[in-house]
């Protein structure tokens, strides 16, 4: 879907729709470039020699958890040795809120979908948040934007025993609120994303606006 929809479209394209689940960087957020800054700048500051062109790292980066990433660039050229997975999703985490704190909430967040998380709560919809990212930089997104109070369950990479291209994180989410499949609608962007939600069985739309 090339725009964020308006809830009555979905209403009337998913009847008895009752549960909203939003994957966030590149669907609630517009903020899988920063991901991939954050890596850039790691790499520039730790003479990392990435054997990829920026634009094939932004899509080898789309959609994965870190702990993923990690195994995938972890022998690159110039890689620090004595990182292990948490001091390399620790040392990311940290260049990507220092690029936050300098953005407005506003450049990242398309108007048309805080909307669509008005018309959803005041509709009394169930809203949650399926994420890869960790639990620090969702919580910092959601307080940048003022949503914390439009999503009732939150699930972070920190939360997850499986993450996607696994259904598992969609089905938990779904478990949470009690939702049936039929009822229930997945925003993703991602290949990975986009996989474990269609595994998850739920309806799912894929996201094209930012």
């Amino acid at each position: 879907m090339k725009s964020v929809p308006d809830l009555r479209i979905l209403q009337a394209a998913f009847p008895g729709l009752k549960t909203l689940l939003f994957d966030m960087d590149g669907t609630l957020f517009d903020t899988e470039k920063y991901h991939t800054l954050a890596l850039q700048s790691i790499g520039r500051d730790q003479k990392i020699n990435p054997p990829l062109a920026p634009k094939q790292l932004h899509e080898l980066m789309m959609g994965k958890a870190d702990h993923l990433l990690f195994e995938l660039i972890k022998d690159w050229p110039g890689f620090p040795e004595h990182w292990d997975v948490t001091a390399f999703v620790n040392e990311k985490n940290r260049y990507l809120l220092e690029i936050l704190k300098k953005l407005d909430g506003a450049t990242y967040l398309a108007p048309a979908m805080k909307s669509l998380l008005i018309e959803a709560q005041i509709s009394g919809l169930q809203i949650g948040l399926v994420t890869s990212s960790e639990k620090v930089i969702t919580t910092k997104l959601l307080q940048l934007t003022q949503l914390e109070s439009y999503f009732s369950y939150v699930l972070t990479r920190d939360d997850s025993l499986k993450v996607k291209p696994d259904p598992w994180p969609y089905l938990t989410a779904m478990t949470h609120f009690k939702a049936q499949a039929e009822a229930t609608l997945v925003f993703e962007d991602s290949l990975v994303g986009l996989e474990a939600a269609k595994g998850s069985g739920a309806h799912v739309i894929k996201a094209e606006w930012y």
